[in-house]
């Protein structure tokens, strides 16, 4: 049932119900997670879009099920071509999140330093909200996650001023709390 879930990509108009309920199908089931993650590395840029979108609704609540996937993911990010912004921007957030050892954070940042130079804005929104989350698990990314922020929060357009600000106040908590809020 949850593969059909994912075989559904590929057919119909799409929108967020579509993504969501794809999602909600898929996130417990792991051969469904295998079968996502190897669509987000099909043929089709669409295909690639949409799977990126349902793996971005399943890490808003737990990125457990996309977890071992974290350098798979990060290598697919950094070879996406500048015209597929939506995926980038799905895979930017996926990547952030995902990321669990202090290597993949790292290289996750490089990824999110070099999205927030993009020419497409949702890229960039991407960006700073990865480095935000990035910054909250590993304490060196906090300047280079501040300097990031800022920067959108003064150059920015009104969609990156708002993730910056959000990632601004989760850096905020973080900081307080001394701990990692990622």
């Amino acid at each position: 049932m949850a593969i059909d879930s994912v075989r559904s990509l590929t057919t119909g108009r799409w929108c967020l119900d579509h993504a969501r309920q794809v999602a909600s199908a898929v996130a417990g089931d792991r051969a469904a997670v295998k079968t996502l993650v190897a669509a987000m590395f099909g043929d089709g840029p669409e295909l690639r879009k949409r799977a990126a979108d349902v793996a971005r609704r399943i890490t808003d609540s737990d990125a457990a099920p996309l977890m071992r996937y974290a350098d798979e993911l990060a290598g697919l990010l950094a070879e996406l071509a500048p015209e597929e912004s939506r995926t980038k921007w799905h895979l930017g957030l996926v990547v952030a999140r995902v990321a669990h050892t202090r290597e993949q954070r790292l290289r996750a940042a490089r990824l999110m330093q070099l999205l927030s130079e993009e020419e497409s804005n949702v890229a960039r929104c991407s960006a700073i909200e990865g480095i935000g989350l990035l910054a909250c698990g590993e304490a060196s990314l906090m300047r280079t996650a501040e300097e990031m922020i800022e920067q959108a929060l003064r150059t920015g357009t009104p969609a990156m001023k708002a993730r910056a600000r959000h990632a601004k106040r989760r850096l905020e908590r973080a900081a307080k709390l001394g701990g990692n809020l990622g």
